[in-house]
């Protein structure tokens, strides 16, 4: 069905989601970031992509993130997350290896989840009516 969609359709599509999201490909060279201009850490579109991921972490999380690409390359896990207090106390980062059908490691999927922002939209929704 993505064969239906024009670039510019898949870019709004991923552009509204509620999260942020980085495709780091099986090299670890950054090819796609949603939101650069407004995410948690903003990003020039034009420097980040075919940069490596590492040079997008700071020291402290960069051995988190090693570790994190070392299992996903293995095939020892395919989810980690881990939250980041520095923006906020409900900031959760997550990374999803991603795979062909033949299990092959193609990169990774980072996205970034303000729980902050979910709990205040439900909180601001509580007493809508209900559909």
């Amino acid at each position: 069905m993505i064969k239906n969609l024009n670039l510019e359709q898949i870019s709004v599509i991923l552009d509204a989601l509620p999260c942020e999201m980085m495709f780091v490909d099986e090299n670890d060279t950054v090819q796609y970031g949603n939101k650069m201009e407004t995410r948690f850490f903003r990003f020039n579109k034009d420097k980040i992509v075919g940069t490596d991921i590492r040079a997008c972490m700071s020291a402290k999380t960069q051995p988190k993130v090693e570790k994190i690409l070392a299992d996903f390359k293995s095939g020892k896990a395919d989810e980690a997350e881990f939250w980041i207090p520095s923006l906020g106390p409900k900031i959760l980062n997550q990374f999803i290896a991603l795979r062909d059908k033949d299990g092959k490691y193609l990169g990774v999927l980072e996205y970034i989840l303000d729980y902050n922002a979910l709990e205040q939209i439900a909180e601001d929704k509580k007493d809508a009516p209900k559909v």
